[in-house]
């Protein structure tokens, strides 16, 4: 894979090259198409110097050697002359506000990048925005949810628990207290069996029409 001129080149050479190929083809070119992405080069090259040049003056290891600070105002220097140089030419080829026309342009292409960037951002701002919000109303809506169907299952035990204590009242306290613990059905089914039993261990007499008393059951 071929890496970037800017990847291998430091600023002082992309500079350099750029100015060599503009000065053998400035003649040649039909336009300043011809020559943009040199030019580009140029200012990219530059912008790189700038940056090592800064790196290098607020470096506390060049404090004693000075050799390095010699080198970055050196290519700072050189890249400014070859700027000028290669804008007396693209003048003289193409008109003598053709460079202005190119940094008028440039200006204009970066503050338009910088205001794509800007707005990228809002826009992701804005969406993280509204998605804690939907995250936000979600769990309000979850908690108010969840609230009510507590809300409801406290209710029905509570209705539920009055609808047994009623039913329970109809029965004499051994039965009440069944049903209050095994529910009304199981305490009807209890006294039921408890109304079988006494018949079956109990003589019922029954009063006759005549005014005599008859057994009808005795126990065994």
């Amino acid at each position: 894979m071929v890496e970037p001129v800017t990847a291998v080149l430091t600023g002082i050479a992309l500079v350099k090259q750029a100015t060599s190929f503009i000065k053998e083809n400035i003649n040649t070119v039909q336009d300043i198409s011809g020559v943009a992405k040199q030019i580009d080069q140029m200012f990219t090259g530059q912008q790189e110097i700038n940056k090592e040049r800064n790196r290098v003056a607020n470096s506390t290891a060049n404090e004693l050697g000075l050799s390095s600070v010699t080198q970055s105002i050196i290519d700072a220097k050189l890249a400014n002359e070859q700027m000028q140089e290669i804008k007396n030419m693209i003048n003289l080829r193409f008109g003598p506000n053709t460079w202005d026309e190119i940094l008028m342009e440039r200006k204009r292409r970066i503050e338009e990048l910088k205001q794509r960037k800007l707005l990228a951002k809002k826009q992701k701002m804005i969406k993280q925005r509204e998605m804690m919000d939907v995250a936000r109303q979600a769990t309000i809506g979850i908690g108010i949810v969840f609230t009510i169907v507590v809300l409801c299952i406290i209710t029905y035990v509570a209705f539920a628990e009055e609808i047994d204590t009623a039913e329970c009242m109809v029965f004499k306290p051994k039965y009440y207290m069944i049903c209050m613990n095994e529910g009304h059905e199981y305490a009807l089914i209890e006294q039921q069996l408890d109304i079988l039993e006494y018949k079956n261990t109990h003589i019922i007499v029954k009063e006759n029409p005549n005014g005599i008393d008859s057994t009808n059951r005795t126990c065994d």
